[in-house]
């Protein structure tokens, strides 16, 4: 006998809305996802004053609307502490917050409709005990695959084979609206009397005269690139990023990203991109110390040096987070491979971004962020509602730290709203703070900061 499931169940009412919320606003979940739909998680809520001098000086070091070419080629983000204490201080926060102001239309906001460019996030969740460089860069690669970057760059280089009457009565639809994806269907594009075939080995043509290699050529103008990485690993998956005896893939991967992706990018129209490297403690604190160099030098090497079209090019700009520890570890290796030149590896160089621990109003803010994203009334945005003003200064009290704050906060209002409690007094919060609960405190900094 099959019993079916509940396709459609009737929507409850949250026991979050007595506490005047849809929801919980605060992150139960200790692993941060930027495609992760749940806001919480992806970076969607953040608080931009308590960090706006960090916010302005990433700014002025990285974005220069007005002077892109002369932009930073690599800068830090630093938080203070060590490796556990420097955690959830909200660095993958920040970078994911300029992710979002750039790849939401590849720049044309963020420079003013000059040109494009677009941010590729790298992280590693697990630590990295082998083939480096090889691993951060198909981390890129499956970043690149998912953040739509090579959709767009094909609309793009399809539209620069057509007749400007031709993409007009492709991207029109019938009701007059314009829709540029149009450009990537097949079907709209053959009902318009063009052959997406003729089209796509045109492409190919102009990729590979550029420097592509043809295969990647191939898979680019066809929308297949990320089949194509698929196929050098016998599983055909592309993560997780090392497999022992499946690795053919890593073989190729610097060249894809270096090369072939930025000779793709730069023929769509794209002027350069941001290379944002997160969780660098699980990239370099198992390297052996014989790596660290070679590390080091294939980093350069890729990004910077005129060995690979990125460093021809000037394409990217790294960012780094980092702490202390790690740090240590890389200085002599930044010295001996040139990247010190570039930026050196210190909390004091120009080209570093540290981040240090909320004052109490600015951990107010953090909260406060979280509360706004999820009012039932917009009319409470800004207040401390639910908590009372003692509730709120107990619940800051000896939990500044972004990561303790909200795993705090988070178990404070389920218990609150398991209690069927309103208002969040002093006395509350205390007990609730007191009663270590199922909650976990373990956020990552991806959550932390605002997620």
């Amino acid at each position: 006998m099959v019993i079916l499931p509940i396709h459609n169940p009737e929507p409850e009412e949250s026991i979050y809305a007595k506490l005047g919320l849809k929801d919980l606003p605060f992150p139960m979940v200790a692993i941060s996802d930027p495609y992760n739909a749940d806001p919480r998680r992806n970076g969607a809520i953040y608080a931009e004053a308590p960090v706006q001098a960090h916010i302005q000086k990433f700014e002025d070091l990285l974005i220069k609307p007005n002077d892109f070419r002369n932009r930073a080629r690599l800068a830090y983000l630093w938080s203070r502490g060590d490796q556990e204490s420097g955690r959830g201080m909200g660095k993958t926060a920040l970078l994911r917050y300029f992710r979002h102001r750039i790849n939401q239309d590849w720049g044309r906001t963020e420079f003013g409709g000059r040109f494009s460019a677009v941010v590729i996030y790298v992280s590693f969740q697990n630590q990295v005990d082998r083939r480096y460089m090889e691993q951060l860069a198909l981390s890129a690669l499956v970043d690149i695959c998912k953040c739509g970057v090579l959709d767009a760059s094909r609309a793009v280089l399809r539209l620069k084979q057509l007749t400007e009457q031709q993409v007009r009565e492709i991207v029109t639809n019938a009701d007059g609206s314009q829709d540029p994806s149009n450009l990537l269907r097949d079907e709209i594009l053959q009902s318009n009397g063009v052959e997406p075939s003729s089209i796509d080995s045109a492409v190919t043509a102009r990729l590979h005269n550029c420097g592509v290699q043809l295969q990647s050529a191939e898979a680019l103008s066809r929308g297949q690139f990320e089949n194509y990485l698929r196929s050098f690993r016998r599983d055909g998956s592309l993560v997780p990023l090392f497999v022992p005896r499946d690795t053919k893939i890593l073989d190729y991967s610097r060249k894809f990203l270096f090369d072939d992706i930025v000779l793709y990018l730069k023929e769509a129209g794209f002027q350069g991109g941001y290379l944002f490297v997160d969780d660098i403690e699980n990239l370099v604190d198992k390297m052996a110390r014989r790596y660290v160099l070679e590390f080091a030098k294939d980093f350069a090497l890729g990004a910077f040096r005129p060995a690979f079209a990125a460093g021809n090019h000037d394409f990217f700009s790294c960012v780094l987070t980092t702490h202390q520890q790690s740090a240590s570890k890389l200085a002599a290796a930044w010295g001996e491979s040139g990247l010190a030149g570039i930026a050196r590896l210190d909390p004091g160089d120009p080209n570093s971004v540290e981040l240090p621990l909320p004052s109490a109003n600015e951990a107010r803010e953090i909260i406060i962020a979280h509360l706004d994203y999820y009012r039932v009334n917009p009319a409470d945005n800004g207040t401390a509602n639910p908590f009372t003003e003692d509730g709120m200064q107990a619940l800051l009290k000896n939990s500044q730290h972004p990561r303790i704050l909200l795993g705090t906060a988070a178990r404070v209002v389920s218990k609150a709203a398991q209690a069927g409690v309103a208002s969040l007094d002093a006395a509350f919060v205390n007990s609730a703070k007191d009663d270590t609960g199922p909650v976990t405190q373990d956020f990552t900094e991806g959550i932390a900061g605002a997620v």
